[in-house]
């Protein structure tokens, strides 16, 4: 596995890798846990669907979506942080429609994935890897100066096997759960955004000095 461009450190057999602006059936129970529980937290604070119907002309849903899509994905390094913000970047924009929102809001990110050894074969190989990624979240205006609006932290869990002697496919699974990673990352961190978002209220704008007669 490359870690060029990775920060690593190791602490009680676990692999730390960050990048910032730095078994299959249980990795989708896992995600539909963690993205059904946020959509039910939502459902309990009187959040409605980003796509569901209007309630009217002009009526929230379609509102949130522009909010939305005044999103901006602050720069990211390595790979890691360009699939990352390039995952997010199509959700946002994508929740405008054929609309250009401009732009309103920044995001920051960090990830960082936590490696864990889960099994070995007789002769010592490693058979088994999981991975646990993080990514924390910074939501900010874009004036001058930028006014945080929320943050938060979302993690996802998924693994791969490693089958003996067979390097390329070992790489194409270790890609493949990455890709399967980071699509789960996104979708926790737009719904996460969205119902911060839908919260926000923006401070009145001050009001036009009246001028002398």
């Amino acid at each position: 596995m490359s870690k060029a461009g990775l920060s690593i450190s190791s602490s009680e057999g676990r692999e730390i890798i960050e990048a910032g602006a730095g078994t299959a059936p249980r990795r989708n129970l896992l995600r539909g846990g963690a993205t059904g529980g946020l959509l039910l937290a939502l459902a309990g604070c009187g959040f409605q669907p980003l796509y569901g119907p209007s309630s009217g002309a002009g009526g929230l849903a379609r509102d949130q979506r522009r909010e939305l899509a005044g999103v901006r994905v602050d720069y990211l390094g390595e790979r890691t942080g360009v699939l990352l913000r390039r995952g997010l970047e199509r959700r946002f924009e994508s929740a405008g429609g054929s609309e250009i929102v401009p732009a309103k809001y920044t995001l920051q990110l960090t990830i960082a994935y936590a490696v864990d050894i889960l099994g070995y074969r007789r002769d010592g190989a490693i058979s088994r890897i999981r991975f646990t990624a993080t990514s924390s979240w910074v939501l900010l205006t874009r004036g001058d100066p930028a006014a945080e609006i929320g943050r938060g932290v979302v993690r996802t869990i998924d693994a791969f096997n490693v089958p003996d002697f067979q390097f390329f496919s070992a790489e194409v699974s270790r890609e493949t759960m990455e890709r399967r990673l980071l699509d789960e990352i996104v979708d926790q961190v737009f719904l996460s955004v969205a119902a911060r978002l839908r919260q926000y209220q923006p401070p009145p704008e001050a009001a036009a000095p009246a001028s002398g007669g």
